[in-house]
């Protein structure tokens, strides 16, 4: 009997001592798979981060002016990063390309008045016939329209190629890179950020909030076109989803919140009428009678 016990003990024992090996290798296991995970998402973030640096040195290019160069960089690196645009190379594009635009046009209407005063002076050599004081006065006329477009050119062309740069905190705690109109030392005007989140934001900043008309872009493809109040979605807006629904209509404190639309991926109407924190409380007359 005795020995019987001390078979089924050591047997006990065994399958006891069975259990922990097998626990603690699947624990070695997890652990291993779970430092993996972890190398790779440092991986990703230290890609990431490098792509920034990268960005953010061309963008002191496309400040500084030089814009063709900025746009090879920009170029260069959308080819690198592929599909992949979440930092918002594609915008960058196309700001560099336009600013390039005004630039050829303000040289073409430099060019032009050149011309045109070369012009004003070589009339009073000879003595004008009636055909040709009508064409000096198109001239003229002319010559003082493009003084004017230029003038008004190389306003635009200040605020969008001679912003500055600033680092800054959101009011949701997300790290920013910004490129734009800076006053007192803060986002004031027009202007394009990068958040640490991923995200991209272009429009209109108060005191380091977005305020005014401007587009934010998620990571995950959705994307918000509308008005912003003390950094928040707030007014009248629309919201697009990756998978072709959208909503249009009335904000408050980054919620639906007043008359709006809720559109389906078709193109069709799933919900209309009046909004309050995200939520449809009172359906539009007309959508009661036909959903009878």
């Amino acid at each position: 009997m005795k020995k019987q016990n001390r078979t089924i003990i050591s047997y006990l024992l065994l399958v006891f001592a069975v259990g922990i090996i097998v626990f603690y290798q699947l624990k070695t296991s997890n652990l291993q798979n779970e430092l993996q995970a972890n190398r790779a998402f440092q991986e990703q973030i230290d890609e990431r981060m490098n792509v920034y640096q990268n960005l953010l040195q061309i963008d002191s290019a496309l400040v500084k002016g030089d814009y063709k160069a900025a746009l090879k960089d920009y170029r260069k690196q959308l080819t690198i990063s592929g599909e992949d645009d979440s930092t918002g190379i594609q915008l960058r594009i196309s700001l560099a390309e336009r600013l390039m635009k005004m630039q050829k046009a303000i040289h073409s209407d430099a060019s032009l008045i050149t011309q045109l005063q070369a012009l004003d002076s070589n009339q009073t050599e000879h003595l004008a016939t009636a055909k040709e004081i009508r064409q000096y006065d198109s001239l003229s006329f002319a010559l003082e329209k493009t003084k004017v477009r230029l003038a008004r050119m190389e306003g635009q062309l200040q605020k969008k190629s001679f912003g500055e740069y600033l680092t800054f905190t959101s009011s949701k705690g997300s790290q920013i890179h910004y490129v734009g109109e800076v006053k007192n030392k803060k986002a004031n005007g027009h202007g394009l950020a990068l958040l640490s989140t991923g995200s991209r934001y272009e429009g209109e900043w108060k005191d380091n909030q977005r305020h005014g008309k401007g587009t934010f872009y998620w990571p995950d493809g959705e994307y918000y076109i509308g008005n912003y109040v003390n950094d928040k979605r707030h007014g009248q807006g629309t919201y697009y989803w990756p998978n072709g629904e959208k909503y249009t209509g009335a904000w408050k404190a980054d919620q639906r919140s007043g008359e709006g639309i809720f559109y389906g991926k078709d193109g069709k109407i799933i919900a209309d009428g009046v909004w309050q924190e995200d939520e449809l409380v009172e359906a539009d007359k007309k959508q009661k009678k036909e959903s009878r």
